[in-house]
């Protein structure tokens, strides 16, 4: 059973963020082709940005899914790690959560405590453990 705080936590970066920035989608997607250059490649014929903006909103509803039901988020997950597959995206999956986490702690850094941190550390590593058995 996860904590409140940890809900309560991620809610209020979450909140923070968007009340402060707007959308996390051009940070994001700087930020993951900072991490490699290669994932640019990936979407050459997503010349509309759809796929990209269809992958930063799966990624915002996973976690709001986890904040409310851990297991379909893991669902949800899973079936996102099977999808990703045909583009050997399968070892590096959850960078974009990884690099999520970072563009919204730094987006609120006026508010971001180490519990912060700590609570999206434990969503990121119950995403990480979400797999078929």
């Amino acid at each position: 059973m996860m904590q409140k705080s940890t809900i309560a936590l991620i809610t209020q970066s979450l909140e923070y963020f968007a009340a402060h920035h707007g959308d996390p989608y051009a940070r994001a997607y700087q930020a993951l082709y900072a991490h490699d250059a290669a994932y640019e490649a990936l979407f050459v014929l997503d010349s509309d940005e759809g796929l990209r903006r269809n992958m930063m909103r799966t990624t915002l509803e996973i976690i709001a899914t986890y904040l409310d039901d851990p297991d379909a988020a893991a669902n949800r997950i899973i079936g996102a790690r099977m999808s990703h597959i045909p583009y050997g995206i399968e070892t590096d999956f959850d960078v974009f959560f990884e690099i999520t986490r970072t563009v919204i702690s730094a987006g609120c850094s006026d508010i971001w405590t180490p519990d912060h941190h700590a609570a999206w550390t434990q969503m990121l590593t119950d995403f990480k453990a979400a797999r078929l058995a």
